[in-house]
């Protein structure tokens, strides 16, 4: 049966704010499964997405019988996993399952829903809204501040940023720690959008706080949240591992334009410009790669240099800086390019061949003089104008 009109003939009333959420539990006695909490999404931004909690199912096909997944994998405080339901094929995907005993203990298990029995707690997110859902683990060992302005900062990221889950990218925790207390696994460290390893074939953000930064009032404390948004918006639309200037690029450059737009700071010139280096004019495709840019990209200053330098070839192309702007934090990205086709990719939405634009970065001076967006640019003007 179709998992959203079930999901809204259960119990609207029971709405629980506090609920404590586990793994879903599979419990052989009854042949029921207990999601923890799950949405229903077709992927897209046309239609409205429900999020419920302590959903209890039956089902009457197994599609895939996932991996096996011991819990120890992901220990405290790695928060339950969610589920999704696609709602195209009207398939479920339990990202983590287990029975009472745990002798079931299973990853990215996929079935056909019979029934819903009930559930706890449901909400309708409304289409064009962001549904993608982020975990927060945010430790005790940083301010009350800052745990606020994080969730203020990741609300205005999904109201002007949104992602769209989708079967294979619809949720990732979030771990925040102070840089001088313990890290929450053992695993973690650092600011970035991580995953496998000794976390498994799971991603996560990592947000380690610097101490300094925190105690000297560092804007970066804040800066690289949206840094690290963007990323996860670009990994939902293209596959672009280890392509350097033009994921890092635009996520850089992001982040200034947030850090002026909320903050009042040109974090451009006082945090990217100043580590500026010629090899940027003389080798700009060595910024495709981490290897190759190596410290002569600090801070990504050559990476949003590039960046820059894109958007004003664009505006000399006769387009509005918003709209430059949106080529390429928006347009590229949609485009869904990857390794392999990206080059063309660049040149389908751009209208110019990557050797073009990097034989016109020697035309300018090493600076970002000239080439800064206004201060009229804002983040809700990139994405959701037309």
């Amino acid at each position: 049966m179709y998992l959203k009109i079930l999901f809204r003939l259960g119990f609207p009333w029971l709405l629980v704010t506090n609920t404590i959420l586990a793994d879903s539990v599979f419990d052989p006695s009854t042949n029921t499964i207990t999601l923890s909490h799950v949405l229903a999404g077709d992927g897209s931004s046309q239609t409205e997405s429900i999020y419920a909690t302590n959903v209890r199912i039956t089902f009457n096909e197994v599609i895939s019988t996932g991996t096996s997944w011991p819990p120890v994998i992901h220990p405290s405080p790695w928060p339950a996993e969610l589920d999704f339901f696609d709602m195209r094929n009207q398939e479920l995907t339990i990202s983590y399952i287990t029975t009472p005993d745990n002798s079931i203990e299973l990853k990215d298990v996929v079935i056909k829903i019979d029934s819903v029995l009930g559930f706890e707690y449901s909400e309708s997110i409304a289409a064009g809204l962001s549904d993608f859902k982020f975990r927060y683990v945010l430790d005790e060992s940083l301010p009350i501040e800052w745990r606020n302005e994080f969730e203020q900062i990741m609300a205005n990221l999904q109201r002007d940023i949104p992602i769209f889950a989708k079967p294979s990218w619809f949720s990732m925790p979030v771990f925040a720690w102070r840089s001088d207390a313990e890290p929450p696994l053992p695993f973690i460290s650092g600011a970035c959008i991580c995953g496998g390893g000794d976390g498994g074939a799971y991603d996560w953000m990592s947000l380690e706080i610097s101490e300094w930064e925190i105690e000297n009032d560092n804007v970066h404390r804040y800066s690289v949240v949206p840094h690290e948004y963007f990323h996860v918006y670009q990994i939902s639309h293209a596959d672009l591992s280890g392509l350097k200037w033009l994921m890092e690029g635009p996520a850089a450059t992001l982040e200034s334009i947030y850090v002026q737009e909320h903050y009042g700071i040109d974090y451009f010139s006082e945090a990217q410009a100043p580590f500026l280096s010629e090899l940027v004019l003389e080798s700009p495709s060595l910024y495709e790669s981490f290897t190759e840019s190596g410290e002569s990209d600090g801070n990504y200053s050559g990476s949003v240099f590039l960046t820059l330098i894109l958007a004003e070839e664009l505006q000399r192309q006769g387009f509005s800086e918003s709209k430059a702007y949106r080529m390429i934090m928006r347009d590229f990205f949609q485009a869904g390019p990857n390794l392999d086709n990206w080059k063309t990719t660049f040149a389908e939405i751009f209208a110019m061949s990557l050797s073009s634009f990097y034989s016109k970065i020697r035309n300018y001076n090493l600076s970002y003089e000239g080439l800064l967006p206004s201060e009229e640019l804002t983040i809700s003007k990139i994405f959701t104008s037309q």
